[in-house]
């Protein structure tokens, strides 16, 4: 297990590299945005790859969050009320009620990847509950351009509304609760490097956006 674990820690940040860099050189190639709908699954398989400890507890838990998660995003994009007025692009893939499978997986994978840096953290559960939601939050202010640049969602706006962070936040506050409440502590290998990379995936991506 332990060359299979640094392969993929040699892997990883060369795949968030490769992608930085194709999407820089196919700016304007919305096609090129599609292999976003198989980067994510494949980003939070591997990550489970490594998680330890696999229960029914854990795995209750987690998909209780992706199943929210998804339900939040469908009454979202099909009322407005919850982000704003949206709607999905071509690029995460497949979905159901115009709402991305994938973002069932991408609720799951940030979730998990926020309360793993924070899990040990000794305070109460509703201070690290809201700290991880202002975390996400934040993070969600650096995904938006990117995102919107690369066909995921439109907002009729233009511009994601105040609504979206309020949204953003709310939500991830009742999933962080949830989690914290239910869901055992996790062990992974490769949660860190994954989290890291994901954060710097889309800060890289904003400043070339903003220069090309």
């Amino acid at each position: 297990m332990e060359p299979f674990k640094m392969l993929f820690k040699i892997v990883i940040p060369i795949a968030y590299a490769i992608g930085v860099a194709g999407i820089s050189m196919k700016v304007g190639c919305p096609q090129y945005y599609r292999v976003a709908a198989f980067f994510v699954p494949l980003s939070f398989l591997a990550l489970m790859v490594f998680h330890k400890p696999h229960s029914f507890k854990f795995w209750l838990s987690l998909g209780s969050i992706g199943a929210l998660g998804f339900l939040i995003e469908a009454i979202g994009t099909n009322t407005g009320l919850v982000f704003g007025k949206y709607h999905y692009g071509q690029s995460l893939g497949i979905g159901l009620f115009g709402t991305p499978l994938n973002m069932a997986i991408n609720w799951m994978m940030l979730i998990y990847l926020v309360a793993f840096m924070l899990q040990n953290w000794r305070v109460g559960n509703l201070v690290k509950s809201l700290v991880s939601a202002s975390a996400l939050t934040a993070f969600d202010w650096i995904l938006e351009p990117v995102a919107i640049r690369l066909d995921m969602w439109i907002w009729d706006t233009g511009t994601p509304p105040l609504q979206n962070y309020i949204g953003w936040f709310l939500s991830s506050l009742i999933m962080f609760t949830f989690y914290y409440r239910f869901a055992p502590k996790s062990q992974n290998s490769l949660a860190f490097l994954i989290g890291v990379m994901h954060v710097l995936f889309f800060i890289s991506l904003n400043l070339i956006f903003r220069l090309i």
